[in-house]
């Protein structure tokens, strides 16, 4: 219990610091003059490295650590499909098939070519839709877990 409360906490500033740069980033004006901007550059690196730091630690460590102190699942190397699927059925996640394409966004931003600036800014872009659904998740789970009396 504690693992899944300390995992809860990472997120939560993990939230924070990335509220920051997703704050910053709805000021500006996205298009590919910004990665001539140093300073808009970092903001916009900032946060899609806390996108995909959020996105990976909620699917393989946050589900997960829920399934187990649920007793849904018996050890942590559970495949991905069978958590998602456990945590739809639950009703902890809306649908699964949101969060295979916040991985995938995840994915996309990883495998982008550096200097291919219409593809960083769609995604980008995308990044910025699926942080505010990870935001509901997130929610959403906390208001599960106090429901089960898991979180305070």
């Amino acid at each position: 219990m504690e693992q899944l409360k300390e995992k809860i906490f990472m997120l939560e500033q993990l939230f924070k610091k990335t509220d920051f740069d997703f704050d910053e980033l709805t000021k500006m004006d996205l298009n590919e003059k910004i990665y001539e901007n140093i300073e808009k550059e970092r903001i916009v690196n900032s946060f899609l490295f806390r996108y995909a730091k959020i996105q990976d630690n909620m699917g393989a460590k946050l589900f997960k650590e829920i399934l187990y102190v649920l007793k849904e699942i018996d050890n942590y190397s559970t495949p991905m499909k069978d958590v998602l699927n456990k945590m739809e059925k639950l009703g902890i996640i809306k649908d699964a098939t949101t969060w295979d394409r916040l991985r995938e966004i995840r994915n996309d931003i990883s495998h982008e070519y550096p200097l291919d600036y219409e593809e960083r800014l769609e995604n980008l872009k995308k990044a910025m839709w699926g942080y505010a659904n990870l935001k509901s998740i997130f929610n959403d789970i906390k208001v599960y877990l106090k429901r089960e009396s898991l979180l305070d």
